[in-house]
């Protein structure tokens, strides 16, 4: 299966900083590539505090210098399993342990969470600090005389930081999530 790698990693927040799990690529690790992940740039701004007064025309609004804030939002992403009919249920369990914190990145990881970094290939950018809210996996497709089966699901993902960009840095020997 081709495609554009989907690279997502557990994360631990303390209060002062990150902790990181082992970076996963989810083709190699659970034959599953994601087919869409609808990043949103600034999405929607948060509320402005205002009053309104009786004896004025419009509303007393407070919009704060600099950069507006941005509220979180949730996306649904897409993804694709593609393999054998015999390992599609363990694959896509695994990787739906893996995203929601019930499994560990690797063996050896210390890290086990379900705060997640995620970043696309395709898109070229990523989020931080998303967690699953819910998953779908109504679509099924299993050609009965082929011995590759198919699978289609959806997970909606909530994005409680909506402005720091994940990149990807592959200048080591393996690849890294970093952000500023």
């Amino acid at each position: 299966m081709e495609g554009y790698k989907t690279y997502i990693q557990q994360i631990k927040y303390n209060g002062t900083g990150y902790s990181y799990g082992t970076l996963v690529d989810i083709l190699s690790s659970f034959d599953v590539i994601c087919k869409d992940f609808p990043y949103k740039k600034n999405p929607e701004t948060k509320d402005f505090p205002t009053r309104d007064w009786a004896g004025t025309d419009g509303l007393d609004v407070y919009i704060p210098e600099g950069n507006l804030p941005i509220k979180s939002y949730d996306l649904e992403a897409t993804f694709m399993y593609k393999g054998t009919h015999a390992n599609m249920r363990s694959k896509i369990n695994d990787f739906l342990d893996f995203i929601c914190g019930r499994k560990k990145g690797a063996n050896g990881d210390t890290i086990q969470s379900g705060r997640l970094a995620i970043y696309n290939e395709y898109m070229q950018m990523g989020r931080k600090d998303v967690a699953v809210k819910s998953v779908n996996n109504e679509v099924f497709f299993d050609n009965g005389d082929d011995p590759d089966a198919v699978a289609t699901f959806k997970v909606k993902f909530s994005v409680y930081d909506p402005t720091t960009d994940v990149t990807i840095n592959t200048s080591g020997l393996t690849p890294t999530l970093q952000w500023t």
